[in-house]
């Protein structure tokens, strides 16, 4: 009966220190979310929200919305895309695309004289996102795809809030 006792408590005492040395990545982090108003890229004056899929850093997606002049004329763009994070410890190399969509108004309101388009984009970049909530920012090169050609020398910079 005692060794019964004794091999029960050490698979027991085994199993509670396995357990305990478990590493805590072991149990799914929440997915990273951050708002920022971007200068440039797709959105070209625009607030976007991002989301990571699952996680601080891999698959994720933007949307936004921006332009410039809306008054009675300028330009109208809802930047859409998908965007991959490598990296660690808040600094990632981020890679992405997308399509915008672009409304350009040149009436006396923003129903007039206004004609749409949808270009795509791609994203290479730097982003830096603390683990936890905080201050984030990117710079990145963003080559537009248009009907008239390839813009490979555009880019922006955007700052933000990751909660």
């Amino acid at each position: 009966m005692k060794k019964i006792f004794l091999l029960v408590a050490l698979v027991v005492s085994f199993h509670i220190t396995v357990t305990a040395q478990r590493d805590n990545n072991d149990s799914p982090q929440p997915a990273a979310r951050s708002i920022y108003g971007e200068i440039g890229g797709p959105g070209i004056l625009s607030l976007n929200y991002d989301q990571r899929f699952k996680g601080q850093k891999g698959l994720g997606f933007r949307v936004g919305a921006g332009g410039i002049g809306f008054l009675t004329s300028g330009v109208f763009a809802i930047p859409v895309g998908l965007n991959y994070l490598s990296g660690r410890n808040g600094h990632y190399l981020e890679l992405g695309a997308g399509a915008s969509a672009i409304t350009i108004t040149d009436g006396e309101d923003f129903f007039e004289n206004n004609s749409s388009t949808v270009f795509g984009y791609l994203n290479f970049g730097y982003r830096y996102q603390p683990e936890k909530n905080g201050f984030t920012g990117r710079v990145f090169v963003s080559p537009l795809i248009t009907g008239a050609g390839v813009f490979p020398f555009y880019g922006g910079i955007s700052f933000g809030f990751k909660f």
